[in-house]
């Protein structure tokens, strides 16, 4: 009885195996937008701002209402997203300029390596920005191609003082010297479309990250988008970021890719509401160019919800719901295993990863998924605070510094400190903040 069970299984699986191999991979197109707020798409309460092709990926897809970056900066965000860790656990918890000794190490598993794994063909087009010595560039890190910028468009007099010289590179290449950043929408979404219709006909399935340069300050749309939008520049820049999308979803549409294709769209952190004033020389950045955290306090580089809480929407026809949405917290750490589910990598993850995969939940097959532990750094890499259910502690590194404890179901806005009331929460997610060092 023993043998004929274990030869039963055995057929089983094999036959698992099979049918596995049988079902087309999907393609996937992560979208990154950089500095966007929560409230900047009207699909999440904009009153003034228009974004249809994003509302229809709301409605056809998924919406998070509660999806979380780790930290709220450019580069540690980014390095979360491809390596399912928090980014200081990969040396990666501050942001990276030019000549920066740090940098994504080339023997860290990534999203790029993963998919390549898979037989992917892997391209990235836009905004790196995790390190630019040659081994912690993105052909380092799984990626065939990359046609973009090694850092954000603002490294450059006047906002910072550097000797670089900004530069489009593909692959390891410098091809455009000195873009103006009000044409690299047009230029990234140009070239995502081509890249789109070269691999879109080849048999092996291809993984596109497009993490796009705006909304992040100085913000400036092309020139068919300027005054294009109820809410002035910024929104202008929104709703041509908006336009862009709708392109690509076209496309897909068009070339009859869309029913194999995983579309997923956030940001890196919430907006620039308080930028220094290195950032308002010439006067050509205005204090107002950011975005709307919606309900949330804070914003970019702080530990409240503001620089935290961003857009998500997922979109797969036929394998994720229509109109499904959740208030389970999710963070960027997630996204790798979640990928992996999506596209059914059979291959052991590493043990160290921070995030786990919420695919099931995005498809519908899990109404919600476990309670479990979340931690916000500082732009510095320091952290600050913890989230555990709707409790959350925050104990700032950085001036003023003070113990803060919120009930987020009930106080979303982080405006009353419970901390003086409920003594014994505080000493629990304490020793939650003080076993981080050990994940």
């Amino acid at each position: 009885m023993n043998r004929l069970y274990r030869l039963l299984c055995t057929l089983l699986l094999a036959a698992a195996g099979v049918q596995a191999q049988n079902t087309p991979r999907p393609n996937v197109i992560f979208i990154l937008a950089d500095d966007m707020g929560y409230g900047d798409l009207s699909c999440y309460g904009h009153p003034l701002i228009k974004t249809p092709h994003l509302d229809r990926m709301a409605r056809e897809g998924f919406k998070s209402g509660a999806f979380m970056v780790p930290s709220p900066a450019c580069t540690p965000a980014r390095a979360a997203l491809l390596t399912g860790r928090y980014p200081d656990k990969v040396n990666m918890g501050h942001v990276v300029g030019p000549g920066g000794k740090n940098g994504l190490a080339d023997s860290i598993f990534t999203l790029g390596k993963m998919f390549r794994e898979q037989g992917y063909q892997t391209m990235i087009i836009g905004k790196w920005h995790l390190g630019d010595r040659p081994d912690t560039r993105p052909l380092s890190h799984g990626f065939d191609h990359f046609f973009g910028m090694l850092y954000s468009h603002d490294y450059k007099d006047p906002f910072v003082k550097t000797d670089t010289t900004l530069a489009v590179f593909y692959d390891n290449t410098r091809v455009l010297e000195k873009p103006d950043h009000s044409t690299l929408m047009e230029l990234y979404t140009d070239s995502a479309m081509a890249y789109i219709s070269r691999a879109g006909k080849q048999r092996k399935p291809f993984f596109l990250y497009l993490p796009i340069p705006m909304p992040h300050a100085p913000v400036a749309a092309g020139k068919s988008w300027k005054g294009h939008s109820a809410a002035g520049e910024y929104g202008d820049v929104i709703e041509e970021i908006d336009g862009s999308i709708g392109k690509i979803m076209e496309q897909l549409r068009s070339m009859k890719l869309d029913k194999n294709t995983l579309v997923i769209f956030t940001s890196d952190n919430g907006p620039w509401n308080n930028m220094p004033e290195r950032m308002f020389g010439r006067d050509i950045v205005k204090p107002w160019d950011h975005g709307s955290t919606g309900p949330f306090r804070g914003g970019k580089a702080n530990t409240y919800e503001g620089g935290h809480r961003e857009p998500f929407l997922a979109w797969w026809p036929g394998r994720i719901p229509a109109g499904a949405s959740s208030s389970a917290p999710c963070i960027m750490n997630d996204m790798l295993p979640t990928l992996a589910a999506a596209t059914g990598y059979t291959r052991p993850l590493p043990g160290n990863l921070n995030g786990v995969s919420m695919w099931a939940h995005i498809s519908g097959q899990q109404p919600a998924p476990p309670e479990r532990t979340l931690y916000y750094l500082n732009a510095s890499g320091a952290l600050e605070a913890v989230r555990q259910g709707n409790w959350k502690l925050r104990v700032a590194k950085t001036a003023p510094a003070e113990t803060e404890l919120f009930n987020l179901s009930r106080d979303v806005s982080e405006i009353h400190n419970l901390a003086a009331r409920f003594p014994d929460k505080v000493k629990e997610l304490q020793r939650l903040l003080d076993a981080y060092p050990s994940l």
